[in-house]
């Protein structure tokens, strides 16, 4: 059927309604625009300094028990267990798994399905059944030394400005120390994973707690201050320690625990007893943390607010976190763990901070491992490394 020639210009014809539409908006009075321009600048002001202050609130509120019992459990085999596939059920490495009322460590991964992750299953603690919600434990162990690895150990306090901190003290021989500074929002029990090669090693150790952990004091504002104030702890730390038979000291931090290290290298007196430090995924800068945690939430507009947020809470001074302009300040060896796939530190920090001290700096970066994960990933390795830097520097007493 043939269409006449006005009905076919008509159907070529663009809708007018869209046109008429921004006709009406662009006659709006200009009363109306002034206020709709007064709204939105209004909106920008408000919402920015209340996003600051609640993301502010994220990183310096001190939290407990954060892991998300979200991991299901689909079945349970001899030696075996097959969890719902999610990046975290298979990340390759060594973690724990929990439940309430049960722990067990998932290592090698047999298969992967579409849904689902089956894992090699050991040292299981409770009940686990298939339906079980669990949660990835990347510090693998719950409990004490003992209870863990089977390390003797004693319950110790030391004293501290804000009050007795609670510290696990596993003996060994020597005067050389070494002391593990947990993370933020961690605990004494990340430092299990390289407790054992530190026994072996007969290094006496301290993992201490410090201000807003639990069992601990809370600083006056019960506030984190990424390190300005907790390495005061550590140095109470060490204190304890050198009145109990410390010479020297070898400083072990992860993660915010890297930046209470390197803040007390720069600003305590016992600084001079340390002969060396572990860092594994270090706070080098927490600029370019924040940076980078914001660009990957598509939020870099709101670094320089949350940073200005930061500063009025808890009085940042961001050049005094930043390890990277000051490399050339340490003068003792450093070993350096660092994952490629860390979310969190980003790995091009630790990389340009060991390319400023190439003489001191043991450079260690593990693939596929995330943060705070190199030892997860590659146990075996790890403990390789940490051994080969330490052995040089134990003091081992005379026959």
């Amino acid at each position: 059927m043939s269409v006449s020639a006005p009905a076919a210009e008509r159907n070529a014809l663009p809708d007018p309604a869209p046109s008429s539409a921004r006709r009406r908006i662009l006659r709006l009075p200009r009363r109306w625009w002034s206020w709709a321009l007064i709204a939105i600048g209004g909106f920008i002001v408000i919402a920015i300094p209340v996003s600051s202050w609640a993301l502010s609130s994220i990183l310096l509120d001190p939290h407990e028990n954060l892991a998300a019992h979200n991991l299901r459990v689909l079945s349970v085999g001899a030696g075996e267990v097959t969890l719902a596939r999610t990046a975290a059920s298979v990340r390759p490495g060594t973690f724990g798994l929990a439940w309430p009322g049960g722990s067990a460590i998932i290592t090698t991964i047999v298969s992967v399905r579409p849904d689902s992750v089956t894992r090699r299953l050991s040292a299981v603690s409770g009940h686990l059944a298939p339906g079980t919600d669990t949660a990835v434990n990347d510090t693998v162990w719950n409990g004490n030394p003992r209870t863990a690895l089977g390390i003797p150990y004693s319950e110790v306090s030391f004293p501290d400005p804000l009050g007795p901190m609670p510290a696990w003290l596993v003996g060994g021989r020597g005067s050389t120390w070494a002391v593990f500074v947990h993370g933020i929002d961690g605990n004494r029990g990340g430092g299990l994973r390289p407790l054992l090669t530190l026994h072996q090693l007969a290094i006496p150790t301290m993992l201490i707690s410090y201000r807003n952990d639990a069992g601990a004091p809370p600083s006056p504002d019960h506030l984190i201050h990424l390190g300005m104030t907790e390495w005061q702890d550590l140095d109470a730390a060490t204190r304890w320690g050198a009145a109990h038979g410390a010479r020297r000291f070898i400083l072990y931090g992860d993660s915010m625990g890297g930046a209470i290290v390197t803040r007390f290298m720069h600003e305590s007196s016992r600084a001079r007893d340390v002969v060396a430090m572990v860092l594994d995924s270090p706070v080098l800068d927490w600029r370019s943390v924040i940076n980078d945690v914001l660009s990957s939430l598509h939020l870099p507009f709101l670094a320089v607010p949350l940073r200005a947020t930061i500063s009025l809470r808890v009085g940042a001074d961001w050049s005094a976190l930043d390890e990277i302009s000051q490399a050339h300040r340490f003068h003792v060896p450093i070993l350096l763990f660092q994952g490629t796939a860390d979310p969190l530190v980003p790995p091009a920090d630790s990389q340009r901070f060991a390319s400023a001290l190439p003489r001191l700096v043991t450079y260690v970066p593990v693939a596929q491992a995330g943060h705070i994960e190199s030892w997860n990933v590659d146990p075996t390795g790890y403990a390789a490394d940490l051994r080969r830097f330490l052995t040089p520097l134990v003091t081992r007493p005379r026959s």
